[in-house]
């Protein structure tokens, strides 16, 4: 059992108001969308191409924190239960991204070439992307889109219903005495259900992830084709989804949470981001040594254009951003305690991710109208302040921690290995 310091602690008030966050998210969002609106007006091209780099960003982090989730319930992770409501938070944004996808399907002939009817290629190119339009066309795109958000929002809707309803039985919120008294449960943290219905998603979500990075991005160039695509994808919003649910718990260490949500977690959540941070260093690394060893002129051509130009200095942000800063910074052990820090490293994380997308995205694109710096920008804050509004407004009025879960004594206790 956990001691809390401070008396008044345990009656303190665990549900979110987030009152400034909301106005502060809803005053970006509104700006984001004004100007990516009057993007759609004066410069529609740029405006959807800058669109699909936002949709993708935080559709990444979102699949990612769905992905821990599931993983979680499968293996009975104490230490994560604390965390388990942000988490929860972050996938909450899921019903908002499937209606924030209608724009891209209305701009399938602005954003894939194969979509178009008489694509402006040579004999030989036509006759590749002809053997490939039976995958390739827009209503089995739409529909293969339709069934990824259905196989996503079935997994979170049911695991978020089953956590309240565990919560419905819990102390009121402001009572968090009361909720680390419960006695742990034999089977572990999450209920059976949970755990079984977590293992049966898991491959049908993580396959859905894979086949919408290859469908949203991947086929940009639709002559192009990578395997480790999917992964690479995956690994990247993954790694994202860490560094926002560590923004989140230092944002609720500045309440009462503070009592629950511990150093040795911030630990945790260091290690698995230096962890994923090198599988997705591995996954870039490799995707472009099997692709220069091979000298496939219909593969190498990606990296070219990329490695050309403007986009060479964003290939090397994107090398600082993604793995250079965060692995050293998170190498050493002790800095991982301090939440501030590990917040920082988070919020980095995530400005990599979206350059990310936006290395994907912007070499594909062509050329681009002297504004489009101005349209990605909107959309990023259109699309992220949308989502933070949408996951704040779901999470007000409600405990920032799992009350009812009767592990969460054992994962405050938590301790980091040695």
């Amino acid at each position: 059992m956990v001691a809390l310091s401070e008396p008044r602690a345990a009656d303190a008030d665990l549900r979110f108001s987030g009152v400034r966050l909301l106005r502060g998210a809803a005053a970006a969002a509104l700006l984001g969308s004004a100007g990516t609106l009057l993007g759609f007006v004066v410069a529609r091209r740029d405006t959807y191409f800058a669109y699909l780099a936002a949709f993708t960003f935080v559709s990444s982090i979102a699949l990612g924190g769905l992905i821990f989730l599931l993983i979680s319930h499968v293996v009975g992770a104490r230490w994560s239960i604390v965390l388990r409501r942000l988490n929860e938070t972050i996938i909450s944004v899921l019903p908002l991204l499937a209606l924030l996808f209608l724009p891209i399907a209305f701009g399938l002939r602005e954003l894939y070439v194969w979509a178009e009817p008489s694509p402006p290629w040579p004999e030989h190119a036509l006759t590749l992307l002809h053997h490939r339009q039976r995958y390739l066309n827009p209503p089995f795109f739409l529909a293969r889109t339709a069934g990824y958000f259905a196989v996503w929002l079935l997994a979170a809707h049911l695991l978020e219903r089953w956590s309240r309803q565990v919560d419905a039985a819990a102390p009121q919120p402001h009572r968090l005495l009361a909720a680390l008294s419960r006695q742990p449960a034999a089977d572990g943290a999450a209920p059976a259900r949970a755990r079984a219905f977590s293992a049966a998603l898991l491959p049908p979500v993580a396959l859905a992830v894979t086949f919408a990075a290859f469908d949203w991005l991947m086929s940009l160039d639709p002559l192009w084709a990578s395997s480790l695509f999917g992964v690479y994808y995956f690994a990247g919003g993954f790694v994202a989804s860490f560094g926002v649910l560590t923004l989140l718990a230092h944002y609720a260490r500045r309440g009462p949470a503070a009592v629950a949500i511990r150093p040795p977690h911030f630990h945790a959540l260091g290690r698995l981001m230096l962890g994923f941070t090198v599988f997705w260093a591995y996954c870039a690394f490799f995707q472009v040594m099997l692709i220069q060893m091979a000298n496939k002129p219909d593969e190498i051509t990606f990296y070219l254009t990329r490695s050309s130009g403007g986009f060479r200095w964003l290939s090397f942000a994107l090398g600082a951003a993604r793995f250079v800063v965060p692995f050293f910074v998170l190498l050493p052990r002790a800095p991982k305690f301090r939440s501030g820090l590990m917040a920082a490293v988070g919020g980095w994380i995530v400005l990599g991710q979206y350059l990310d997308m936006l290395w994907l995205v912007a070499p594909a694109q062509g050329k681009a109208g002297p504004l489009a710096a101005l349209w990605y920008g909107c959309a990023v804050l259109a699309l992220g302040g949308a989502c933070v509004t949408f996951a704040a407004l779901r999470l007000r009025g409600k405990a920032m921690l799992p009350l009812g879960d009767p592990e969460l004594s054992r994962s405050i206790a938590y301790r980091s290995p040695t």
